[in-house]
């Protein structure tokens, strides 16, 4: 991987909490499924948002939604970091700004230890193919601005549902 065998956690953590979306869209009631807003409006209206059972797709969602505020930020950073800086600080920082709030302190300084596994940010760039630095710079900055724009979306409608403190 790219980011380290550290961050492969993170990867299996990322396709599980999908799979159990997958398995939300592929129910018997799928249709209430189609968007977040529906999704939301389903589980808030049938009290299943804070399920003991099974995770909701509120809260499995609202998982991914903090690890997309955490990748936006950390393409930002990505994007005005220059060459030599060390992608564990621009890691750190960027956990530290986002997910970490979220965390709690073993998990934390765990991530703070996998970080210092990670290149410099070019030698990360150079593994993406990235060897124009322009582009890479245009590319980082349109994904971040992308992600921010979905972060925001959703983070509207967690707001609207007070929906932001599901265990």
């Amino acid at each position: 991987s790219i980011l380290g065998s550290v961050f492969g956690f993170v990867t299996s953590d990322v396709v599980e909490k999908i799979g159990i979306l997958r398995e939300y869209r592929n129910s018997e009631v799928s249709e209430k499924y189609i968007t977040i807003q529906s999704m939301i409006e389903h589980e808030v209206e049938t009290k299943t948002t804070n399920s003991k059972k099974k995770a909701s797709g509120a809260r499995t969602l609202l998982r991914l939604h903090r690890a997309l505020e955490f990748t936006a930020r950390l393409m930002m950073d990505l994007n005005t970091a220059d060459d030599h800086e060390k992608m564990s600080h621009i890691t750190k920082t960027a956990y530290d700004d986002t997910l970490a709030h979220h965390h709690p302190w073993l998990i934390r300084k765990g991530v703070h230890v996998a970080v210092y596994t990670l290149p410099t940010r070019k030698h990360f760039l150079e593994k993406l193919k990235m060897d124009d630095a322009e582009k890479a710079k245009d590319l980082l900055a349109k994904v971040s601005d992308y992600q921010k724009e979905i972060f925001v979306i959703t983070e509207n409608i967690y707001t609207k549902e007070k929906l932001h403190d599901l265990p």
